[in-house]
């Protein structure tokens, strides 16, 4: 009996100090796990930490690039400069934006051909109508002559309609055979609210239209009642002149003129908005890479030698779709299209254009008519 208590407690004995041996190594695996997590933790920090050092303090080349793009588009939005604030210094914000290009004391005016021009006049040209969008030799589906697909050929309005694509970008790009039917309208609600662009286009019996000025926004709520600047509208004019903002307008002539002229009346000016800014002026790309406007939508107007007046819009904010274009994307598919004067509209959100009563882009406000604009560029139907 003795013997089998004894055996019994040296089985007790080891059991226990198996046990103990097992809460040990546990102990010991769980100790050296957490110094293996706090390890990777540590390096995961040291490299965000030298990850962030080198966008913020180094400009190394592509990356600074895409650093100062991203900045640049945060700060160029209304209600998203947190993305940029919240994770970069503003010194750092304060160089990358002070780099930013407002060309608004430039004047370009676009020197309408004679001979094309007196042809117009005349609707004839030996004995032909004149077709000067050649779209008679064109249909739906069709490469234009810049290499993009017709997704419209009004003949009998004079409008050309095209998908414009880059590596970052979705728009369209429209043509208008007659420049004396381009003009601005705008709302019949000053000082309390804007119109949606199909409004515009209803309102004054349209085919096509754009946004055109800027308006006061705080909080991304505003609702296009107080514009930015002067717009005239057949020659009425609503706003004031405003500094840093340019001139984009079409004269008596129809010739489209873009810069900083403060005295319209000078410039015998009919139709005209305010933005910037310019990217095409006697024929010259004047605008390089972002230009510290970031990558946008965008809304662009602009004229051909023969008068031929230029829309294009750009969709942006949309990933899987479309992020948006820099001012010489824009300017580069302007001259794709022989534009020799362009400048920019007001962009973002409000970038929209439609046709004949129905939206052709996808704007990024959540609404799906677009934003309430103060005002627009139209074209008069025939």
């Amino acid at each position: 009996m003795s013997d089998l208590m004894t055996e019994s407690s040296i089985d007790r004995d080891k059991t226990m100090v198996s046990r103990k041996e097992r809460i040990k190594s546990r102990k010991v695996k769980r100790r050296n796990k957490k110094r293996k997590r706090f390890k990777i933790l540590l390096a995961i920090f040291i490299l965000l930490a030298g990850m962030y050092s080198s966008l913020v303090f180094l400009d190394i080349p592509v990356i600074s690039e895409l650093r100062d793009i991203y900045i640049e588009t945060a700060m160029t939005t209304a209600t998203h400069q947190w993305l940029a604030t919240l994770f970069f210094p503003d010194s750092l914000i304060n160089r990358v934006m002070s780099k930013k290009v407002n060309n608004s004391n430039l004047v370009s005016v676009t020197n309408i051909d004679k001979d094309v021009k007196n042809s117009e006049n005349q609707g004839r040209n030996n004995g032909q109508a004149v077709d000067i969008l050649n779209q008679r030799n064109l249909k739906v589906g069709d490469k234009d002559y810049a290499g993009n697909n017709v997704v419209i050929n009004d003949i009998e309005q004079g409008i050309l309609i095209s998908k414009v694509s880059g590596t970052k970008f979705k728009g369209r790009i429209a043509l208008i055979d007659d420049p004396k039917r381009v003009f601005v309208g705008t709302t019949d609600r000053k000082g309390i609210s804007g119109r949606a662009i199909l409004d515009f286009i209803s309102m004054y019996d349209a085919v096509i239209g754009i946004n055109a000025s800027g308006f006061n926004d705080v909080g991304g709520v505003g609702n296009g009642g107080s514009i930015i600047g002067i717009t005239y509208s057949n020659g009425e004019k609503w706003g004031e002149y405003t500094n840093g903002y340019g001139t984009i307008a079409f004269d008596k002539n129809n010739r489209l003129i873009v810069g900083g002229i403060q005295n319209w009346d000078k410039y015998n000016i009919r139709d005209g908005a305010q933005f910037s800014p310019v990217l095409i002026s006697d024929n010259k790309k004047i605008i390089n890479g972002s230009a510290g406007w970031g990558l946008q939508p965008r809304t662009i107007i602009g004229q051909r030698k023969d008068g031929v007046v230029i829309f294009l819009v750009i969709d942006g904010r949309q990933p899987t779709y479309s992020l948006g274009a820099t001012m010489e994307d824009c300017a580069e598919v302007m001259q794709s299209y022989g534009a020799i004067t362009a400048a920019a509209c007001d962009g973002g959100s409000s970038s929209i254009m439609a046709y004949d009563g129905k939206i052709l882009t996808k704007c990024s406000s959540p609404s799906k008519v677009g934003r309430l604009l103060p005002n627009a560029f139209l074209v008069r139907r025939k």
